[in-house]
């Protein structure tokens, strides 16, 4: 009888990459932006000039899955991960956010640093949130925007007890929100499931679809700043 085949793992060395935008004015902060599905973090970092201008450095990871959108040529895009061999590739990835983490961490600005996920990056940012080697209290607000917490950090301990502000950021028109209300219950719970503080949950709506919302992201923002007694 033949054998069945047996997969086999072996830990590489690779190169990834980020991107960075400095301030244009005296720096205030730091903001970790992490990218959906099917975009590049070069790109994707233009969307937070605002915030740039507002004195915050701003880092974009990119996901270690490049790929094209459309065919076997054009415009290429990123994700963080697939359905196959999930773990191993959310294992990577945390342990390549600690990386970059580690090796910004003298550059980045005095001041709060923030943590945001837009779409499938929302997932990516509470992954390593609750598992990374920052360590939760290291950050002063999430933003979770466009996106929905997932159903499958551990459950065992409150992970999240000493977690910042949560904000919570989505477009009326979102096409992939089929319900703008359960899509908040839904991430509202499962933060609360983890131990995350049920009184430094924020939500934030705008007029729009699937799209960062730059005005909401600098209300997180000058939130962030008030909470912490900053001007």
């Amino acid at each position: 009888m033949p054998k069945a085949p047996q997969q086999h793992r072996i830990s590489v060395r690779r190169t990834a990459r980020f991107w960075t935008l400095e301030p244009t004015e005296a720096p205030r902060g730091t903001l970790y932006v992490l990218h959906g599905y099917g975009q590049l973090a070069g790109y994707f970092i233009r969307k937070f000039q605002s915030a740039a201008d507002a004195g915050w450095r701003v880092i974009a990871p990119e996901g270690g899955h490049r790929f094209y959108l459309s065919g076997t040529a054009g415009r290429v895009g990123a994700s963080w991960m697939t359905k196959e061999d999930r773990t191993v590739d959310i294992a990577d990835y945390v342990a390549f956010l600690d990386d970059v983490a580690a090796q910004s961490r003298g550059n980045e600005a005095d001041g709060p640093r923030v943590l945001l996920g837009f779409s499938q990056g929302v997932a990516t940012a509470m992954r390593w949130l609750a598992l990374g080697a920052q360590g939760v209290g290291s950050w002063d607000g999430i933003i979770a925007h466009s996106g929905v917490l997932p159903p499958d950090l551990p459950h065992a301990g409150a992970l999240l007890t000493d977690a910042p502000p949560l904000y919570l950021i989505a477009g009326k028109e979102d096409p992939y929100i089929d319900v703008l209300e359960s899509g908040f219950v839904t991430s509202e719970q499962e933060w609360q499931r983890l131990g995350g503080p049920n009184d430094s949950i924020q939500r934030l709506v705008f007029n729009g679809g699937h799209v960062i919302h730059p005005e909401m992201v600098l209300t997180a923002l000058h939130s962030v700043d008030n909470a912490l007694g900053f001007t």
